[in-house]
């Protein structure tokens, strides 16, 4: 399932092990919104931990030069 570009830029901050919190005032949204996004990508994801997301971001961007 394709993500959205905020889904996106949620995952990158997620995957630098930041917070909700921190998220959010690094996007300007708050963690109400953030929660929702992150909540969304376990979803989509078909992932039960925030730590199995940031595996799959790694593995997705292996050699693409996001990290």
């Amino acid at each position: 399932m394709q993500l959205t570009n905020r889904e996106q830029e949620v995952l990158r901050v997620l995957a630098e092990g930041k917070s909700n919190k921190k998220i959010a005032s690094e996007l300007n949204i708050s963690h109400f919104t953030v929660r929702d996004h992150v909540s969304s990508l376990l979803r989509k994801k078909q992932v039960s931990s925030r730590q199995q997301l940031v595996s799959i971001y790694y593995c997705e961007n292996m050699g693409s030069g996001e990290f």
